[in-house]
């Protein structure tokens, strides 16, 4: 093994293992959108007509069926709980960034509701039309999400997914692009 392999893995583990602020803000994201999605799966709430079973879905059918017809009341399989204890250890990592700050887990929950994001929604001097897009299309993905998940028992429609993901995604990028330094004017 070559010195160059040995010494970018413990980098990328310990990358992995102590996130950035940024990337703890993913993982706390997709770790708790995971216990939610666990937890209404064991309540028979994720789809009007289908278990989901996690150890299924995430290993492409390989161990067993992704989706089991759903039963009356509560089901709960041993692969719900390996999920939750994944989607906990991913939260783990991302909260336990939040905790060692000085604002704690606190400061995180206000800073998702507190920032120059939502200000655009109705005001397009607060950052210029490309924030404005950006907060709107990042806020209608979100609502989206929920609003098709609760009315329609969807939480797992990999349509509502498609057109969700696409706002959000579209939404960052706008902000991004919002938030981007002005560039040189002479390309030379």
């Amino acid at each position: 093994m070559s010195t160059e392999t040995s010494d970018a893995n413990p980098s990328f583990v310990s990358m992995l293992l102590n996130p950035s602020r940024t990337m703890s803000n993913w993982y706390a994201a997709i770790g708790l959108l995971g216990i939610f999605l666990a937890i209404l799966n064991i309540l028979g709430q994720i789809h009007p007509s289908y278990h989901v079973s996690w150890g299924g879905l995430l290993t492409f059918e390989a161990t067993n069926a992704a989706f089991e017809p759903k039963a009356d009341g509560t089901q709960v399989v041993a692969s719900d709980f390996i999920f939750i204890a994944l989607c906990a250890g991913l939260a783990g990592l991302g909260i336990r960034t939040f905790l060692a700050d000085e604002s704690g887990i606190a400061g995180w929950l206000k800073a998702i509701l507190v920032n120059d994001t939502w200000p655009a929604l109705v005001d397009p001097d607060a950052g210029g039309w490309s924030k404005l897009l950006g907060a709107w299309s990042l806020l209608l993905g979100i609502v989206f999400y929920f609003y098709y998940g609760i009315v329609n028992t969807g939480w797992i429609d990999i349509g509502v997914y498609s057109v969700s993901i696409s706002m959000i995604a579209l939404g960052l990028g706008l902000q991004m692009a919002a938030n981007a330094p002005e560039g040189d004017d002479n390309l030379d």
